[in-house]
């Protein structure tokens, strides 16, 4: 299997992953032979790229830390969680025209907001996701996955999360530690949940004034946690995960010291950020690049990589970023690629796909080559480049290099 963007699909082509609804039904099972009209239906939910059967790639094993069904399954356990929480706060209405209650409004009963939110969901996918870490080599950062729109929010938690954990545990952070920061950052974005629904909406063109609305959410996040009896790390994620080493974030402009977030036995510095909530930072922002919100083109990790670097030490703590991209894979399996020279210059400009990632030296993966220079299918060509060394790659877009 392989990942094609949406425009690429052809009638023929044979799904490798089922793709869900926002309400947790199949709407396309793996297996399924696609028709003419489908891209159209994935578009309109968000979907701009899939995984696909393809010859020669059966033996692709996806190196995804947290399975792509734990995941499925926890989204959808948090968008249910979050669609009861909105709708027991009166925020979803039969009636459009009926007035929802403020923010504000909201959090002046807290009585009801602690009966409404359903807490022990978010632990329940924090420890689902802490088990499955359990068993994965944190050596990488392997994350894919098809993502639609619906559920933008409870996708970016997961994934965030994913990340925290993994950073927590290369600062040995406890067990316990790293179970408080999944929670966490599961939980860091619960004040956008308080907003109407237009603000909330990711198509929406917003104002200044809700463009401000929405930048309270890290202040609603808080008290919605205090108010549920949360853990102080919960809390302090809420409050500061937008906040910036600079002074430059929201909502309290709070300053880093670009230290390693480690525990330490003196007093913190006040006015700075909390260990706990400079890790989510690190993660909400590479997740924002590979998996960003829809209209905004999402990054290689290459490039990703390229941006942690300009955002390292004035926005984001330069020791976490550090961290964090030695973990970024340069290639995953199921990533596209190019040949860029053989030596022989037999094999320039073909176009292949990860096998298999390569944790010694990264720019060396297994791959096989599937498409000609010209751009056609070709019988697939398996290459290991450990072994090839006078081979060279580099990272395709979706769609290039493809007739």
């Amino acid at each position: 299997m392989f990942q094609i963007a949406l425009k690429e699909l052809r009638a023929g082509h044979v799904l490798a992953r089922s793709i869900y609804r926002d309400t947790g039904e199949i709407m396309l099972s793996n297996g399924f032979r696609m028709t003419p009209d489908v891209s159209t239906k994935l578009a309109a939910i968000g979907i701009d790229r899939i995984w696909v059967q393809e010859e020669g790639l059966e033996d692709l094993e996806s190196e995804d830390l947290v399975s792509e069904a734990t995941i499925n399954q926890n989204v959808l356990l948090l968008r249910k969680t979050v669609l009861d929480f909105r709708l027991k706060m009166g925020l979803i209405k039969n009636n459009s025209e009926e007035p929802v209650p403020t923010p504000e409004e909201i959090l002046g009963k807290p009585e009801a907001i602690k009966e409404a939110l359903n807490i022990a969901a978010f632990r329940k996918v924090a420890a689902e996701i802490y088990q499955e870490l359990k068993k994965s080599d944190p050596s990488l950062l392997h994350i894919t996955g098809t993502r639609s729109l619906g559920n933008f929010y409870e996708q970016q938690s997961i994934d965030c999360a994913i990340v925290a954990a993994l950073l927590a545990k290369r600062y040995n952070f406890t067990p316990d530690e790293v179970e408080d920061i999944i929670l966490a950052v599961l939980l860091m974005d619960i004040g956008y949940f308080i907003l109407p629904d237009h603000v909330l909406s990711l198509n929406s063109k917003l104002s200044l004034q809700e463009l401000e609305l929405r930048k309270q959410h890290p202040n609603y996040g808080y008290e919605i946690i205090k108010i549920c009896n949360l853990s102080l790390v919960c809390a302090n994620v809420a409050l500061q995960h937008h906040e910036r080493q600079d002074g430059g974030g929201y909502p309290r402009k709070l300053t880093g010291t670009n230290s390693p977030p480690v525990r330490t036995t003196g007093p913190t510095i006040k006015g700075t950020m909390n260990r706990y909530a400079e890790i989510a930072a690190v993660a909400l922002d590479y997740i924002s690049l590979i998996f960003p919100p829809p209209g905004i083109t999402a990054q290689t990790p290459i490039n990703s990589i390229k941006f942690l670097v300009r955002l390292s030490g004035a926005k984001l703590n330069s020791s976490i970023v550090e961290t964090l991209i030695a973990m970024i894979p340069v290639y995953s399996s199921g990533d596209r690629v190019m040949v860029t020279s053989d030596g022989e210059g037999k094999l320039d400009g073909c176009i292949g796909i990860v096998m298999r990632s390569n944790t010694k030296e990264q720019n060396k993966p297994a791959i096989v080559l599937i498409y000609n220079k010209d751009g056609e299918k070709i019988p697939p060509v398996e290459i290991n480049l450990w072994e090839r060394k006078d081979i060279e790659i580099r990272e395709a877009k979706l769609g290039e290099g493809v007739a």
